[in-house]
Order: structure tokens, then sequence, then C-alpha cells
């Protein structure tokens, strides 16, 4: 059978991210935080959670730590499938067996719908609606909700993207990528889930407006 490991990317998580760990590790060969250059106890908290930990020395961005953590998966720990999850509460570790399901039925890249509700701040919510109508017009791929972290794939589909992306324009630009190598895709539905620290955290506005330049330029192809 094919290795699992979980990749975290992970920014000044110590509140959170060791119940995000002990979650996954329940449905994953390995677990696999990437302390994005934190200034707090994100590392160790990770560690004593059952962790490995990959350390940068500084902030490079969830795109850069995403990209990072997976090479490691796939060096280091030999995993054939990767599962990317956000550290910061938005995604129930218990779905991942939803999401390696979908791979086992053919899926090589495993997309995630959050049915957005009162939880998430509604200049988010419109926020995402706008990304994301944005990245199927551009991009030709039918998924409901791009800017989504929680997904799944494999390495082999992992090795087959071009990815450049350093922060969280990375979303869309998995998006892409999948639609020009002719990836096959589905997508699971989750719940939304936002706590009160992540309502503080994640995408603004300014993010949003970087996004969507991302997006023009990945369809004129610069």
């Amino acid at each position: 059978m094919k290795k699992v490991v979980a990749i975290i990317p992970a920014y000044n998580e110590e509140r959170r991210v060791g119940e995000i760990v002990r979650g996954a590790r329940k449905h994953v060969d390995a677990v696999l935080v990437v302390d994005d250059g934190s200034s707090d106890r994100t590392a160790e908290v990770a560690e004593k959670a059952g962790a490995q930990v990959l350390r940068l020395p500084e902030n490079r961005g969830t795109g850069y730590a995403t990209r990072a953590g997976a090479r490691q998966a796939m060096d280091s720990l030999k995993a054939g499938l990767l599962v990317f999850i956000d550290a910061d509460g938005q995604h129930n570790p218990g779905d991942i067996p939803r999401l390696l399901a979908r791979l086992g039925e053919g899926c090589g890249v495993v997309f995630t719908a959050r049915r957005f509700s009162g939880t998430m701040p509604p200049v988010k919510r419109l926020g995402n609606w706008w990304l994301t109508l944005w990245t199927r017009l551009l991009s030709g791929v039918a998924i409901t909700d791009s800017q989504s972290g929680f997904k799944a794939m494999t390495a082999g589909a992992f090795r087959k993207l071009r990815l450049k992306s350093d922060r969280y324009d990375t979303c869309s630009e998995i998006v892409f990528e999948v639609g020009r190598r002719k990836l096959g895709y589905c997508e699971v539905p989750i719940a939304t889930l936002y706590p009160a620290l992540t309502t503080r955290k994640g995408t603004s506005i300014t993010d949003g407006a970087g996004i969507f330049l991302q997006l023009l330029r990945l369809r004129l192809g610069w």
C-alpha cells in the first residue's frame, strides 16, 4: 500500500497545531508540519503531538511551505499519497478518509468544497465566491471552492504540477496546473469551520486582489 503523509504548513499556530496533528495521525502514516519561520512554539507543540517538523529559517508563505513539505514527504518519507490540511482549525482531520477514498477510486487530485455557513465571515464568503468564479472561468476547471487548502493527491500527480507561487495564490495555481496537465480530479464537500482565531487570520482583501492578479498572469502564461 502507498504511504500516506499529511502535510501541514504552519505559521505561529502553537495554539491549534497540536490538535490538528493528533487528529490527522489517526488517518495517515505520518504527519509533517512545515514550520514557516514561526516566532512562537509551533514546532515544539507539533513535535510533542507526534509530527515530524520541517523548520524553515524565515517566513516564506504557505505556497512555499506546501512545496517544501511535499518534497520532504516524497523524497525523505517516501510518500505515495499526500494530504494537505491547514493548521488553523478550518478543516476537520476526520474528513481525511473521505479524501483518500476518492483517490482510491481513481481521482489523481481531490479538492474540497466548504459548505459556506454563518460561521464564515461574510467578507470572506464573498471573496471566496469571487475568486472561485474567476478561477473556474480562467482555468476551465469546474470546482466550487478554489481557495480551500484541504486537498489530497497522489505523489505522481503532484510531481506533474509546475508550482511557483509562494503565498495564498498557490491554491488557484494548483487548480490551473491540474487543468493544464489534464489531471483527473474530483471534489468532496466538507463543513465550514471558522474558529474565532481563524477569522483574524487568512486571506485579506489585499491578498484577494493579489490572487486575482495572479489568476490573470496564469491565464496569460506570464
